[in-house]
């Protein structure tokens, strides 16, 4: 099995963690919530002589999404994959809570949902659908590397907000209960915002153990 690196940048204007994923031997590559700051991301891509396959978006606001049609004009073969109760939000500016003035609506390609199994760039991972922040929210779990990409789902200590369109308390409740009741202590979290933590360390915070 290919080894898999994975960079981590900080963009746009709320440090929002744009992840690459990188197959060491085939150089493909998935980018993961590329929020802004397109050449940045384009300009570590060539660092790493990468060949962007995909993009992940973990949900659909504004932070995660700015920079995906840029990319999509240097790399027009990328594909995009959402969860897909969050299409609307991709779609309609008023949803996808642009704070900045700036608008973006982005046609997906691929719509995924609990349970989606994706391989590509020499990987597969699970879709877990984890609502609470946006009705469409979902997290990339890639079990053999014990590495789960949680977009603004679970934080360092912390998670999502819920008071945003078509964000749910209760909702982020159950998907909090289940990421940290299902998923083996030492994964790895990747996070939306701020540090990467695990699940143990987020069950003994949040009171799982």
């Amino acid at each position: 099995m290919a080894d898999m690196k994975i960079y981590a940048l900080e963009v746009g204007m709320i440090r929002t963690n744009c992840y690459l994923i990188l197959n060491e031997e085939s150089h493909e590559m998935i980018i993961v919530d590329p929020g802004d700051d397109a050449d940045l991301i384009c300009e570590k891509i060539r660092q790493l002589d990468g060949r962007p396959a995909a993009i992940f978006l973990t949900h659909g606001h504004y932070d995660h999404i700015l920079g995906v049609n840029d990319l999509r004009a240097v790399y027009p073969e990328i594909e995009v994959f959402i969860g897909e109760k969050d299409e609307a939000m991709l779609k309609d500016d008023s949803l996808n809570c642009d704070c900045y003035g700036t608008r973006i609506t982005v046609e997906p390609d691929h719509l995924v949902s609990e349970g989606t199994l994706i391989e590509l760039a020499g990987f597969r991972c699970t879709v877990m659908h984890t609502p609470g922040h946006t009705a469409g929210s979902v997290c990339y779990y890639y079990e053999a590397q014990g590495v789960l990409f949680a977009g603004d789902t679970l934080f360092f200590r912390s998670y999502g907000r819920t008071d945003l369109p078509t964000g749910n308390s209760r909702d982020m409740v159950m998907s909090l209960t289940r990421l940290l009741t299902e998923l083996p202590d030492d994964v790895t979290v990747l996070c939306g915002h701020d540090r990467s933590t695990t699940i143990g360390y987020e069950k003994k915070i949040k009171g799982f153990q």
